[in-house]
């Protein structure tokens, strides 16, 4: 303790520093510390250091499977042309009527795939032609069309309708006048 006078008045003080009379860089250095100590982790430092990356490790192969997804292989006697197939009825089947259910997968502008129906002996046209919603745009969909047919063997024609308004130039209907890729089954209806 120190003790001092001045104009009359005793004053008495502590001698110990402390810190707030030690300055700026005093203060800093011991909050760094404190820092520094919070932050330990108590393990020994690495031999080497750390660049950051982990080091990689073996994973398993993957196995293949020994049945195929049904959007990359068709069922065996799908009717297939690019990306559009008709999955049911295959050809010739002979399926109970007059309903009959087709289906299959198939992509198309704003998913819409043109079918119709011919009878297989004429030439004639039956049903349509029409449209199913499939995928759109190169994105493979499925699509289903329900048909109320007589007994007889008729052809099932599905294509891609050509949205170039005459522009795709020569070859963009495919056979018998038909969009891009298409594709037919004939069947029987009993």
């Amino acid at each position: 303790m120190r003790t001092t006078t001045r104009r009359g008045t005793t004053v008495t003080r502590s001698t110990r520093r402390t810190a707030s009379r030690l300055g700026p860089r005093a203060a800093a250095a011991a909050v760094a510390l404190l820092v520094l100590a919070g932050c330990q982790t108590g393990q020994e430092p690495a031999d080497e250091p750390s660049t950051g990356t982990p080091t990689p490790t073996a994973t398993a192969e993957p196995t293949p499977t020994d049945e195929p997804s049904p959007s990359t292989a068709p069922d065996a006697g799908a009717a297939t042309n690019g990306p559009n197939t008709i999955t049911s009825p295959v050809a010739g089947d002979t399926l109970a009527g007059p309903q009959v259910t087709a289906t299959g997968e198939g992509t198309a502008f704003e998913a819409t795939l043109s079918y119709q129906v011919v009878d297989a002996a004429s030439g004639d046209v039956v049903v349509g032609p029409d449209y199913t919603m499939a995928g759109a745009n190169g994105e493979v969909g499925p699509w289903t069309i329900d048909l109320a047919l007589e007994p007889g063997q008729y052809t099932l024609q599905v294509w891609e309708p050509d949205m170039s308004d005459g522009e795709g130039g020569e070859g963009a209907e495919g056979t018998d006048g038909l969009g891009t890729n298409p594709v037919e089954v004939t069947f029987t209806v009993e």
